[in-house]
């Protein structure tokens, strides 16, 4: 590169977080689109996901949300809704109180309830054995160069179908030639603190463990999609049950390693096809102490994985920094993934 060429940059009408939510805009799909490919109520999904939201940023509480919806999703849902614990955001205390809990159609309890024995069925978490672990990620976008290896060795490690890919990289390029820069913004699942794909769940098969990971019980996820259209981030995925036929060898045939659940080949209607789908930052690594396969793989090094309770930890350096910003802040969701600008 000559002296006189630009060295590749983020642009600078693109430093603050508003550009970048504007990328995540872009790319979202259309929720009435999506949840009229399912059996479900389009308009119930569409009014569920949009309150789900005002939860997350603290103008609805969760008990007033149930209230709300708990006739409409008894009716809809049948007994997938009524056999489940009441669903709440928070899975270590509940936000529901009791009372309030008694009175819906669902089974007395909380997300705490579902979410402790899943986690107690997956082993126990050698990494959060004192509890005081919240997983983060930092994205450095000055350092990312938009390879998309991130994308490849998620796709590889996690197996994951055509259609369903949990690290994708949105691009956007400024300027005319040759003054041209280009923005790479690397997007997994956020973990948000306050979910709104949690709240959203009518069989509370989305649930945010201790740890700080959204994670989804295939084996209770009905594949309504009304998750789907709740998450801000557009970050989840239904699992049609196709293969890559042909590209790969036993492709279908290799069991992926989530959640550290052998399913066997895939088949239809045998999880986790026909199921919501999406990143949990390589759980089943981190639990070996692995990093997740798209922060080993990076090639510019531009992603940091740890622990963001720890104060000594570099997320949580990186995190507090001058340059860190989180996408769709105003959403209220508390993301567990930093962006350095």
């Amino acid at each position: 590169m000559s002296a006189d060429e630009p060295m590749p940059r983020v642009p600078e009408s693109s430093t603050g977080g508003e550009s970048y939510d504007a990328m995540v805009d872009v790319e979202a799909t259309d929720p009435r689109d999506e949840l009229a490919k399912t059996s479900y109520r389009t308009d119930l999904g569409v009014k569920m996901a949009e309150d789900a939201r005002k939860v997350s940023n603290g103008d609805l509480s969760s008990a007033a949300y149930w209230e709300k919806y708990d006739a409409e999703a008894a009716a809809e849902f049948g007994d997938a809704y009524r056999e489940t614990p009441n669903p709440a955001v928070d899975c270590a205390d509940g936000t529901i109180d009791d009372e309030t809990a008694e009175s819906l159609g669902c089974s007395v309890g909380t997300m705490a309830s579902i979410a402790e024995g899943l986690e107690e069925s997956d082993g126990e978490d050698e990494t959060d054995e004192d509890g005081d672990t919240r997983w983060g990620m930092v994205i450095d976008l000055q350092k990312c160069i938009g390879c998309e290896s991130c994308t490849v060795a998620c796709k590889a490690e996690n197996r994951t179908p055509p259609g369903v890919s949990y690290n994708v990289v949105l691009e956007r390029e400024e300027g005319e030639f040759p003054n041209v820069t280009r923005t790479n913004v690397p997007r997994p699942c956020m973990q948000c603190e306050n979910p709104p794909c949690v709240q959203v769940c009518p069989v509370s098969a989305t649930y945010k463990m201790d740890n700080g990971v959204v994670n989804i019980d295939y084996d209770r996820c009905i594949g309504c999609r009304y998750c789907m259209v709740a998450c801000p981030y557009d970050a989840r995925y239904f699992d049609f049950g196709e293969n890559y036929d042909g590209e790969f060898e036993e492709e279908g045939e290799v069991t992926s390693p989530e959640y550290g659940t052998d399913r066997g080949p895939r088949e239809d209607g045998e999880s986790p096809v026909g199921n919501v789908r999406k990143c949990n930052f390589c759980h089943h690594r981190l639990e070996r102490g692995e990093e997740p396969a798209c922060v080993e793989t990076c090639v510019g090094d531009a992603r940091y994985m740890g622990n963001l309770e720890d104060d000594e930890s570099e997320v949580n350096e990186l995190a507090s920094s001058s340059r860190a910003f989180r996408l769709k802040e105003k959403e209220g969701t508390d993301p567990n993934v930093y962006y350095l600008k």
